[in-house]
């Protein structure tokens, strides 16, 4: 792990926070503007469809983020949006064949 990329914002990690932190806080944006749902209420039912369809909608919004990073020359970071997205996809995938 290079100290010089992680001051750059060039690392992994970062793009793995960023890309785990970013699809979260639009949800929550989003379930709060426009309904009265919140985030306790998709753990809880997980097969609410509308509720998921958000999340698949905030999952979109890393792929700006990418696609930001990729711009910018970050190549590590835009890798760590693809495997935050992924992680998100197992979770999605996990929720709706297993609960």
């Amino acid at each position: 792990m290079s100290k010089f990329n992680l001051k750059k914002f060039d690392h992994i990690l970062i793009g793995i926070v960023i890309g785990l932190i970013i699809p979260i806080a639009a949800m929550h944006i989003i379930l709060s503007y426009y309904s009265n749902f919140t985030l306790e209420f998709l753990i809880d039912n997980p097969m609410f469809s509308t509720i998921l369809d958000d999340l698949k909608g905030c999952l979109f919004i890393n792929l700006g983020v990418f696609f930001l990073f990729y711009w910018l020359k970050m190549d590590k970071a835009a890798r760590g949006v693809v495997v935050a997205t992924f992680l998100y996809g197992a979770v999605y995938l996990y929720y709706m064949f297993f609960m």
